[in-house]
């Protein structure tokens, strides 16, 4: 298996994420979009999980990429995930981010070319503002040797 630089990736373009149309938050208290569709909706006319998941990934390796800007030839795949649905979500749903360990254990980490576990806290909200699931994302991160 090749590994890939994750510090060149746009997470908008992964063939993936691009087919499900996620979109850059224009409001800078969230990170990303996923628009309102009806190629979303499950049974009940709700959001479907999957397609809420699929955005909270998405939104824990940004928030990474973005949060450790300054590290080079970073690689880093998701290892971990726990994922709670709170409300069924309707309409357009965004995603918040944040570090759930301290960012200076980690670089100090990445100083020494050690691989660490990188948990990153994800929650997901409708339009109405109502927490729709929370997730934490562990990302196994490491520097690639040249």
């Amino acid at each position: 298996m090749k590994s890939v630089d994750t510090s060149t990736v746009d997470v908008f373009a992964i063939p993936f994420n691009k087919y499900l149309g996620f979109e850059p938050s224009i409001d800078p208290a969230y990170l990303m979009v996923l628009p309102a569709r009806a190629e979303y909706e499950n049974h009940v006319q709700t959001v479907h999980a999957s397609a809420l998941f699929a955005l909270a990934e998405a939104t824990s390796g940004l928030f990474l990429l973005r949060e450790f800007v300054e590290v080079e030839n970073v690689v880093s795949v998701v290892r971990v995930v726990s994922v709670r649905y709170k409300k069924p979500g309707k309409g357009a749903i965004r995603s918040k981010a944040s570090l759930a360990t301290d960012k200076t254990e980690v670089l100090e980490a990445l100083q020494k070319k050690r691989p660490i576990l990188v948990p990153v806290q994800v929650s997901l909200y409708d339009g109405e503002d109502v927490l729709v699931m929370s997730a934490t994302f562990e990302w196994f991160v490491l520097i690639k040797s040249e």
